[in-house]
């Protein structure tokens, strides 16, 4: 009898994470990811709470942790924070890091995390690029044992016993199971957009926006604006009263979402997100 295997389709963050808990847990699998292995992608920001934190002990090794938490944002006088709620005029209506049972989190850039992620499981041999995934079905083989043959666009295919959909929103795993747990929300028009965040950039914010994200709700529109400032990796900086963060890879990211039916002409296609 052939040994159990899991096949993950998508290398985003979340099939990375599954690859290295079965590689840490001796489980054959194999992982598709459908862009190539040299794809550029240009990632925003993701918050990681105490869950995520969870996640990762469970799956990964001590150092492995270690390595993720020295590249998480920094913020006046701590890593972990959590949003302050303003009016449209930025005063303080909440600030969510005094409720206790509020879950702190600290920012890291998408694709940072990911390669983070996903290096170990191409190193080890386990990652197959480019292989985009068509479509799945269910065999019979002489042993009577129920398998799953899993297709891709390129003609190949693989089998494995468990098939793990994290091919992301637009799963077509998730389509075909006939899951109906994804809905487009189409009642908003939402804009994203980061950039770099040099020393005289940092120099000019508000302080308010150095100790944590914030959250602006007026009229049915919301505002999020968070940064993104690693740790240097040299640890030294001339002013003690300053920052010392990475500004290579530092970054500010704001996200704006307002009712589509103030902006009943607007084109996506055109620019923004749906």
């Amino acid at each position: 009898m052939a040994s159990f295997k899991v096949i993950i389709v998508g290398g985003g963050l979340g099939g990375s994470l599954l690859a290295n808990g079965l590689m840490n847990n001796d489980v054959n699998f194999t992982l598709y990811e459908r862009d190539p292995a040299d794809s550029k992608r240009e990632g925003y920001q993701i918050r990681l709470g105490d869950a995520a934190m969870e996640a990762f002990e469970c799956c990964l090794k001590p150092h492995h942790v270690a390595s993720i938490r020295k590249r998480l944002g920094l913020s006046t006088n701590q890593s972990s924070t959590a949003p302050i709620v303003c009016t449209s005029q930025f005063k303080i209506v909440l600030d969510l890091s005094q409720l206790p049972n509020y879950s702190r989190s600290a920012a890291i850039n998408r694709v940072v995390l990911r390669n983070l992620l996903l290096d170990p499981v191409e190193t080890a041999g386990h990652a197959r690029f480019g292989k985009a995934f068509s479509r799945y079905e269910i065999i019979c083989p002489a042993d009577g044992q129920e398998r799953v043959k899993v297709h891709f666009a390129d003609g190949s295919s693989d089998t494995c016993d468990v098939l793990v959909g994290a091919d992301g929103s637009g799963s077509r795993i998730n389509k075909q199971v006939g899951a109906r747990n994804i809905v487009d929300l189409d009642s908003h028009l939402s804009f994203v957009q980061k950039g770099s965040l040099p020393p005289s950039r940092v120099r000019m914010l508000p302080q308010r926006l150095l100790q944590g994200p914030i959250i602006v709700f007026s009229e049915g529109r919301s505002l999020f604006f968070a940064l993104y400032l690693p740790p240097a990796r040299n640890r030294v900086t001339e002013n003690s009263n300053e920052l010392d963060y990475d500004a290579d890879e530092a970054s500010f990211y704001w996200g704006l979402s307002v009712p589509r039916e103030m902006y009943p002409d607007y084109d996506p296609d055109e620019g923004g997100i749906t």
